[in-house]
């Protein structure tokens, strides 16, 4: 479960008294009482709008959290300490069940994982033992010199003393 904590900001905090003042200002400046009163339900509404979309957004929050923790959720509708403690214990028996085929799964996803590395690390780490000579030296040189482009400008003759 993952619960993000939100910490304004001083420039959001900034932002949120300066659109307060206005709000306020505009009060002020409003000539009448029925008018005063116009504004003020107006930005009520406003207010509403926004809770709304705030709580619509809760609840999807809570709506996928409650399934990706299907068991706490369940514990948390459960009512009575008895339905409580059977549902524990039945979780339980389930988990034990199926443990032994969770962790063969997890040690053969890590064994195939270590096999993979073992093999990068080796490839990567030990070069091939093949013979150099002269040919074969010079081979890999102007071969070089092709990738970069530079074949025709330059060649590598290799000679052996």
């Amino acid at each position: 479960m993952k619960v993000e904590n939100k910490t304004k900001t001083q420039q959001e905090i900034e932002n949120e008294m300066l659109e307060l003042n206005e709000q306020f200002s505009a009060f002020l400046h409003t000539k009448g009482i029925a008018a005063k009163f116009k504004l003020a339900f107006h930005n009520m509404s406003e207010s509403t709008k926004q809770h709304a979309a705030d709580v619509a957004e809760f609840e999807a929050v809570k709506a996928k959290s409650a399934e990706d923790n299907k068991e706490f959720a369940e514990f948390l509708r459960t009512k009575g300490i008895k339905a409580k403690y059977r549902l524990v214990v039945k979780n339980l028996k389930n988990g034990a069940k199926t443990a032994p085929a969770n962790t063969a799964a997890q040690i053969a996803k890590v064994q195939a994982e270590t096999k993979a590395a073992v093999a990068r690390a080796n490839a990567l780490g030990k070069p091939q033992q093949t013979e150099i000579n002269a040919a074969t030296l010079e081979e890999e040189f102007n071969a070089f010199l092709k990738s970069k482009g530079l074949d025709g400008k330059y060649t590598v003759c290799v000679t052996e003393d």
